[in-house]
């Protein structure tokens, strides 16, 4: 279920959807978001009131000093990097001058081109297959299994890729089918929809070819083949409850902790 705040563009409640043995996530639990730095003071107390308690951002210590969130009052801030170094594409440093999103969006994909989508699903490998990356979910699920109460809120810089990944993987644990995962990965997409077209029409008065400006949406959002070279991984490994087990060390009595905890 979509959050509608002001100043953030990709906040959901994961509540709802269906997990093992037919129960569904609780809602208030667990929200994916993009960064918390353009939050408002009414989304602050929006967030507060919704029961919130732990903020867990999955950014580098560069992207943080860039653009640090919002404080919240009375919500625990737990930094948690699921990348060592910032990745061109996954992460996001905010340039000095200050520019409009549709802009950024705009000079990525120009940037980019039309070889961007492929590159960009390649770089969701390491996401599920290096040792760092791995060691921070793992973190990140140990922060959900502790949390007993009130929602967890877990962001990266667009809340769509270290976010995709981290959600696929708490989704996984608690029973969703990979087909419903894959549903709310593309939600991400809807969340961006008007700065999409915003910049593609900014792109439009500037003369861009239309093939560039067709990569926005794939490149600023979210595509299917990007969660699919992840899944590949993951499949190649054996399946998904292989992979929590060898990959993530997740024992049955660790799964069956957090689907108590997460679903009802």
């Amino acid at each position: 279920m979509r959050i509608n705040l002001e100043g953030l563009l990709n906040v959901r409640d994961l509540g709802g959807l269906v997990g093992f043995g037919g129960k569904r996530v609780k809602m208030g639990r667990l929200i994916r978001s993009d960064n918390l730095s353009p939050a408002t003071d009414n989304d602050c107390k929006a967030l507060f009131e919704y029961g919130l308690k732990k903020i867990v951002d999955f950014r580098t210590d560069d992207e943080i000093s860039a653009s640090p969130d919002r404080e919240i009052c009375g919500v625990q801030w737990i930094k948690n990097p699921i990348l060592k170094s910032l990745t061109t594409g996954i992460t996001r440093k905010e340039s000095k001058k200050p520019r409009e999103l549709k802009e950024i969006l705009l000079d990525f994909s120009c940037d980019l081109g039309a070889n961007g989508v492929p590159w960009l699903a390649s770089l969701y490998i390491p996401l599920v297959s290096d040792e760092f990356s791995l060691n921070g979910y793992r973190n990140f699920l140990d922060i959900l299994k502790e949390n007993k109460s009130g929602a967890v809120l877990y962001h990266c810089s667009a809340g769509k890729d270290r976010v995709g990944i981290g959600t696929m993987i708490i989704l996984s644990a608690l029973g969703v089918s990979r087909e419903d995962i894959i549903k709310d990965y593309l939600l991400t997409n809807e969340s961006y929809h008007k700065v999409i077209e915003e910049a593609k029409d900014l792109g439009r008065q500037r003369g861009i070819d239309e093939e560039i400006l067709n990569t926005i949406k794939p490149l600023s959002g979210v595509d299917i083949s990007y969660i699919n070279s992840a899944y590949k991984v993951i499949d190649d490994l054996g399946g998904i409850d292989k992979f929590l087990k060898d990959s993530l060390g997740l024992d049955d009595e660790y799964i069956n902790d957090l689907r108590e905890n997460y679903l009802e």
